[in-house]
């Protein structure tokens, strides 16, 4: 069986309206073949409940940039509230390092608003968060350097997505892509080809792991690199950005039957 793991900023919404309106059709082709799309993002579950409904599905997520599964039978939500616990991580920083970063917990509904361009409901579900927290690290190139390799000893990381750097475990969307696939498979006694579609640094793995991966592009940062699996054939580009290039893409891999 066939299952899509897909990014939703910048991916399957527009970077700017966070309107899936372009992809339709394809998400329509999907469901007539009974594709499950699992949605894979930085957003909390409280923000991607809406927009799965919104798009009809009832498939398991990614939540928090791979730190979170969510709607997945038989999985066990094992993971602590671990959002006080890293926000503490984050207020002991040093203090020639604390201040530079700026998160989710930092700022009021109206200056996540502001950041993101979220209505302030959507704002507020941002801020309702389990396991990570994004933001904004405004220091040098070497505090940023010592600010990762503090992390990395307290079995932290920060991956860098299309708006925000997000502090989170040592986790990705990749591991949990594979652990979805896992759970299909067992399920339907079938191997699971996965595709995956993204757009931003913290999509790459998950883009790298996947049978079938798609850059989507997004003039609104750089092109990810050119990697192996790309020169090989397995990951491929889109011309158009956001949905429509979602949708141009995953019509495309329908018509040659993915």
């Amino acid at each position: 069986m066939i299952v899509v793991f897909s990014d939703l900023d910048g991916t399957l919404l527009d970077h700017e309206t966070y309107s899936f309106a372009a992809a339709l059709p394809a998400l329509a082709a999907l469901r007539a073949r009974r594709i499950p799309l699992v949605l894979a993002s930085s957003k909390t579950e409280a923000e991607m409940r809406p927009i799965a409904e919104a798009i009809g599905i009832d498939h398991p997520m990614i939540v928090e940039n791979g730190a979170g599964i969510a709607n997945l039978a038989g999985h066990r939500d094992e993971e602590a509230n671990q959002y006080e616990s890293l926000r503490r991580i984050l207020q002991s920083l040093p203090e020639h390092l604390a201040g530079l970063f700026e998160g989710f917990g930092d700022w009021s509904v109206e200056q996540v608003t502001a950041r993101t361009g979220l209505a302030p409901t959507a704002a507020a579900l941002a801020k309702q968060r389990r396991f990570s927290e994004p933001g904004i690290f405004s220091g040098s190139a070497e505090q940023r350097a010592e600010f990762y390799a503090r992390l990395d000893t307290l079995d932290y990381q920060a991956v860098q997505g299309g708006r925000f750097l997000t502090v989170m475990p040592k986790t990705s969307k990749a591991e949990r892509m594979v652990e979805i696939a896992a759970a299909y498979a067992s399920e339907t006694g079938e191997p699971v080809t996965t595709i995956a579609l993204g757009d931003a640094p913290n999509d790459l793995a998950m883009l790298e792991a996947a049978d079938r991966g798609v850059i989507i592009a997004n003039p609104a940062h750089a092109p990810l690199p050119v990697t192996n699996r790309e020169r090989q054939g397995f990951i491929s580009r889109s011309r158009n950005a956001g949905p429509e290039g979602w949708n141009e893409s995953i019509l495309q891999l329908v018509e040659t039957g993915f």
